[in-house]
């Protein structure tokens, strides 16, 4: 779907900050499942800033700031998460029965 409009890259910003607090919320409940979810939402939201912004810098007129800042919280988070999740599975392997 192409981006029309800055209504759609706004939409796009607020989805990563969405996301974002999403993250930190399943992080601090150390929920793996929930993380998980979490992270193929990220994934999803980041392979469409990366078309919109491919789209933006091929011309539609419109700015890529907020898009770059989107891809960037997006990444960031997806970071945060999977470390999350490495720690996570760590402690939950030196449990001993």
């Amino acid at each position: 779907m192409p981006i029309q409009n800055e209504d759609e890259i706004q939409q796009l910003a607020d989805a990563s900050r969405i996301l974002e607090e999403a993250a930190l919320r399943a992080k601090n409940n150390a929920d793996p499942a929930e993380m998980q979810q979490i992270q193929d939402q990220l994934r999803e939201v980041q392979n469409k800033i990366q078309d919109a912004r491919g789209q933006a810098i091929n011309g539609s007129g419109t700015s890529t700031e907020p898009l770059f800042d989107a891809q960037l919280r997006v990444e960031e988070t997806q970071h945060q998460m999977e470390r999350a999740l490495i720690n996570l599975n760590a402690q939950q392997d030196n449990v001993q029965p």
